[in-house]
C-alpha cells in the first residue's frame, strides 16, 4: 500500500511567532497514517499480510486498529505467531499463537526537522481474555523482532512539500522584495502532538519583510494598472473554476459537492462586483483570500473525498500551500502579497500536476457539460424554432391571436412604454407562465406547495431585478438592460457568473432563453440550498424558502441566510424588503405593483 500523506494546515491556529516568523500547524490526518503503518507492515487491502523470520518463524497479521491515544498512537494487530526449529527437515515447536500485538506509536521529528517518525513502545502479546499466556514471552519476542523494526522506520518526509510551498510563497511575494533561502533550509518541524483525529505538527517559517511593499495604492487606478488587475481576475476565475470542478469530481457526497461548487458562484460574484469597480485598488488579494477562506470549511470535510490513487499527495501540497498565503499575509502587509497569474498556475500544479493548464485564460464561454452535470442543472433545452418574427404592434392590437406565435419572439427589440404598457406587461405576463409551466412540467423537483411558491417567486424576482423588462431606451435603437455588473435582461443573469452552464451570448438576444435560465437557477437555489440546509425550519416556516432564494439570486449562495441575519447591510436589507414586498403583491393579484417601476400616471 502507498505511503499516504496528507497534510492539512489549520489556519485558526496559525500565528506570529515574530517579526519575521509564522508557526503554522500541519495536520497528517488519522485514516492517512493507517495506510503508513498498513505499507510499513505489507498488508494488503484486506489488512492481512505475514511477516516472515525463516521457514519455521513467522507472523501472520490482520485486522490492524489504529487510534489516537493521549500522548502516543495506539496500535492493536490480530497475530498468529508460528515459532520453532527446522529438525529432521520439518519444523518443530508449540502450536501457533492467536492473540492481539499491541503497541504505542510515539511522534517526534527527526534531527533535520524535515519529517516525523515514530518510536515503538511497550510492544506485548494479549490472549483475547487480555492474558499473557505461558508461551507469549517467545512470541512476544519473534513478534518484537519482525513488527517493531518496520514500525520504528516509519518516516513521513515534508521536506519535498516544503520545497513546493517555499517556491509558491516566493511567486506571491513583490518581485521587489529580498528572496530568502530556500524554505527546506528555513523551515523545521518543531513539534509533534496528539490529536483527536491523526497529529499535530507545528511547521516553523521564517521570511524577509519587503519594504517596498509597504505603500498600497490608494489612488484610483490608472488604465494599464486595471488592465492587468483585470487579467490576474481573470486568472483567478479560471484557478478557481479549474480546481473546484477538479475537487468536485471527486466527491460522492452531494451535500459537500454543492457546497464547494457554491463556493465557486459566490466567488465569480465577487470577481464580477470587483471588475465593475475601478476605485477599489487592487482587489485580487482579497479576492483570493475571501475564496480561500470559503473553502477552508469544506477543505476540514475532505476526510469524505473519494480521491485516487495519485492525488493524496497533491492534494496535501496544494491546502498546505494555500493555507500558508494566507499565514504569510497575517503578518502584515509589510510582507506583501501579490497574487500573481504565475503564483495561481504554481498552485493549481501542486493539485492538478499534470492536467493543470499553460493559462486559465482567455476564460471559455462554451458551455461545459462537466459544470452542468456537477451543478445539476441541465441548462435550458432546445426549443423547436421560433416563429417567423411579427411587428410587436401585432401582438399589442390583437393579445386574441398571441397563440399563433412565440411572446419570447414578440418581445425582441420591445422598449416596454407608458402608451402600451398593459399589453407589454400582458405578453411578458404570459411569456413568465410559459416558461414556468415548461420547466415544472419537464424536470422540477418542487412538490405541490413548492409549486405555489414557485410562480410568484419567479414573476417577483423578474419584477425586482428589471421591472420585466429586456430592452430599455430608444423604440428605434433598443438596449439589452445591463446592471452595473453585466446582468443582463429580464432575469438580470451575470454571464460572467454562469458561463460555462449558459450561452452568453444567447442570454441577451434571446428573452425566452433568459427566463428559462432564470427560472433554473431559481429552482436549484431553492432546492440545492434553501430546502437543503433547512431554512423552511427557522421562524418563518416556508415564506423563508422564498425569502432565502432570492437573496441567493441576487448575491449568490453565501447570501441565502442574509435576509434573517442581524449584521445583514442596509442596503441589502432594503433590497430584500422591496422584492418581499413584489412577491406579496404578485402571489395576492397575480399582478405587480406598475408603480413601483413605471410612472403611470404621466
Amino acid at each position: 500500500m502507498r505511503l499516504l500523506l496528507f497534510v492539512l494546515i489549520v489556519l485558526g491556529g496559525a500565528a506570529q511567532a515574530s517579526a519575521s516568523l509564522i508557526e503554522v500547524p500541519l495536520k497528517i490526518d488519522l485514516r492517512h497514517l493507517q495506510g503508513v503503518v498498513a505499507q510499513a507492515l505489507d498488508l494488503d487491502a484486506e489488512g492481512r499480510g505475514e511477516l516472515v523470520a525463516d521457514t519455521c518463524n513467522r507472523v501472520e497479521l490482520a485486522e490492524p486498529v489504529l487510534g489516537s491515544g493521549e500522548d502516543a498512537l495506539d496500535l492493536s494487530l490480530a497475530v498468529s505467531v508460528h515459532s520453532g526449529a527446522m529438525a529432521f527437515g520439518r519444523c518443530t515447536g508449540p502450536r501457533p499463537i492467536d492473540a492481539r500485538f499491541h503497541v504505542r506509536l510515539s511522534p517526534g521529528v527527526d534531527a533535520a526537522g524535515h519529517a516525523v517518525k515514530f518510536e515503538p513502545v511497550g510492544a506485548e502479546i494479549r490472549r483475547a481474555d487480555g492474558s499473557a499466556g505461558l508461551l507469549a514471552r517467545a512470541a512476544s519476542q519473534l513478534a518484537d523482532r519482525l513488527i517493531v523494526p518496520r514500525l520504528a522506520a516509519i518516516e513521513i518526509d515534508v521536506s519535498e512539500s516544503l520545497l513546493a510551498i517555499d517556491e509558491l510563497v516566493m511567486e506571491f511575494l513583490p518581485a521587489t522584495a529580498e528572496r530568502p533561502s530556500p524554505l527546506a533550509e528555513r523551515a523545521r518541524l518543531s513539534t509533534v502532538n496528539m490529536a483527536e483525529d491523526g497529529l499535530i505538527a507545528a511547521l516553523t517559517l521564517g521570511l524577509h519583510a519587503a519594504p517596498e511593499a509597504q505603500a498600497r495604492p490608494e489612488a484610483p487606478l490608472d488604465e494599464a494598472e486595471l488592465a492587468e488587475w483585470q487579467r490576474i481576475e481573470d486568472e483567478l476565475d479560471g484557478f478557481l473554476t479549474s480546481i473546484i470542478m477538479h475537487l468536485a469530481a471527486g466527491l460522492d457526497l452531494r451535500d459537500l459537492q454543492l457546497d464547494l461548487l457554491g463556493v465557486l458562484i459566490d466567488s465569480r460574484y465577487r470577481i464580477a462586483e470587483a471588475l465593475a469597480d475601478d476605485t477599489e485598488g487592487d482587489p485580487v488579494e482579497a479576492l483570493f483570500l475571501q475564496a480561500w477562506e470559503a473553502l477552508r470549511p469544506v477543505f476540514a470535510r475532505l476526510d469524505e473525498l473519494d480521491v485516487g490513487e495519485d492525488v493524496d499527495l497533491h492534494l496535501a501540497a496544494f491546502l498546505a500551500a494555500g493555507d500558508a498565503l494566507t499565514a504569510v499575509q497575517a503578518l502584515g502587509p509589510e510582507y506583501g502579497l501579490e497574487v500573481s497569474r504565475d503564483g495561481l498556475r504554481r498552485l493549481a500544479r501542486m493539485l492538478l500536476a499534470e492536467k493543470t493548464p499553460l493559462s486559465f485564460t482567455p476564460l471559455p464561454l462554451d458551455i461545459d457539460p462537466e459544470l452542468q452535470r456537477l451543478l445539476g442543472l441541465d441548462g435550458v433545452p432546445e426549443r423547436s424554432p421560433l416563429a417567423s418574427r411579427r411587428h410587436w404592434l401585432d401582438w399589442l392590437i390583437a393579445p386574441a391571436h398571441a397563440d399563433n406565435g412565440s411572446p419570447g419572439e414578440a418581445l425582441r427589440g420591445l422598449v416596454p412604454r407608458l402608451a402600451y404598457l398593459d399589453d407589454y406587461l400582458d405578453l411578458v405576463a404570459r411569456l413568465l407562465a410559459a416558461e414556468i409551466e415548461s420547466h415544472l412540467g419537464e424536470n422540477s423537483r418542487l412538490n405541490e406547495p413548492q409549486r405555489r411558491l414557485f410562480d410568484p417567486l419567479v414573476r417577483a424576482t423578474a419584477w425586482k431585478e428589471s421591472c420585466w423588462r429586456h430592452y430599455v431606451g430608444q423604440t428605434d435603437e433598443p438596449q439589452v438592460i445591463r446592471s452595473s455588473v453585466g446582468a443582463v435582461g429580464i432575469m438580470q443573469i451575470m454571464g460572467r457568473v454562469w458561463r460555462g452552464v449558459y450561452d452568453v451570448e444567447r442570454l441577451e438576444r434571446d428573452v425566452s432563453y433568459n427566463v428559462a435560465a432564470g427560472i433554473e437557477i431559481l429552482e436549484h437555489y431553492l432546492v440545492d440550498y434553501a430546502i437543503r440546509r433547512g431554512e423552511h425550519e427557522q421562524p418563518g416556516g416556508m415564506d423563508n424558502l422564498v425569502r432565502a432564494t432570492y437573496a441567493a439570486y441576487n448575491g449568490g449562495p453565501s447570501h441565502l441566510t442574509r435576509y434573517r441575519r442581524d449584521e445583514t447591510a442596509a442596503s441589502l436589507r432594503a433590497i430584500d424588503r422591496e422584492f418581499w414586498n413584489h412577491y406579496q403583491q404578485i402571489k395576492a393579484e397575480q399582478w405587480p405593483d406598475v408603480a413601483s417601476c413605471y410612472a403611470v400616471g404621466q
